[in-house]
């Protein structure tokens, strides 16, 4: 009996250090790889449309950001950055303003124009869900940021990658709307895009059978793409 016991409380302790290895090593610091000196450039995409009033517009424009020091403290790491915006005309990056990330065990935080936006939580688990907005005058929305899925396959922009993180940070439709918006991460590489849709299809005249995209009475459409190093 005693040896029985035994095994039975071997079995449950390595069952037991298991789980804890697996919990320490799913704080994912991978899907958010940064180094002092790395480059990225965005891709930014707006269009407007406002039917009625016969608006349809498409703006673009690139953004380069630069991470120009690393702090490190007891339990947390500062990532200091340098956001740039391409001027056109003069054919060259000009500095735009200054921002900071800070990742602890648990959170991290992006600090950037007098505003606190809660990026992500850790450990990474799907269905996992934070209040993006919990450092802004937001903080009362009901709006969840949530893992949807995490270190999965996935086919991104054409490219399929085998460790993926999916967040949707608001997914709600009905016939008359759709409000979509979600991240895509790549392990090893980090963010790779984002694309947040409004859409709004109230008029009675309306073809309800059509989807709603063909069917747009005002819509704001926001797509950002990521490049590392330079674009491709």
């Amino acid at each position: 009996m005693r040896t029985v016991l035994l095994i039975i409380g071997l079995v449950l302790l390595f069952s037991a250090c298991n789980e804890s290895e697996d919990y320490v090593y799913s704080d994912d610091s991978d899907y958010l790889p940064m180094q002092e000196g790395m480059v990225w450039i965005d891709s930014m995409t707006q269009i407007t449309i406002d039917d009625p009033s016969g608006v349809y517009d498409t703006l673009h424009w690139v953004e380069k950001t630069v991470v120009d020091s690393i702090q490190a403290y007891d339990e947390l790491q500062r990532f200091y950055c340098s956001n740039y915006l391409f001027d056109t005309s003069a054919s060259r990056w000009t500095i735009d303003h200054v921002f900071w990330y800070e990742k602890s065990k648990n959170t991290l935080l992006k600090f950037e124009q007098n505003k606190i936006w809660l990026e992500l939580v850790f450990p990474l688990y799907k269905n996992t869900s934070w209040n993006y907005y919990t450092y802004s005058t937001l903080a009362d929305t009901a709006i969840r940021s949530k893992v949807y899925e995490v270190d999965q396959l996935n086919n991104i922009l054409g490219n399929v990658y085998d460790s993926t993180l999916v967040v949707h940070h608001h997914m709600d439709s009905t016939l008359i709307y759709k409000y979509t918006d979600q991240s895509y991460y790549v392990r090893n590489i980090g963010f790779l895009y984002r694309e947040k849709i409004s859409i709004i299809s109230d008029d009675p005249d309306y073809d309800y059978t059509l989807p709603i995209e063909e069917r747009i009475k005002t819509a704001s459409i926001h797509k950002k793409r990521r490049y590392y190093g330079q674009p491709q």
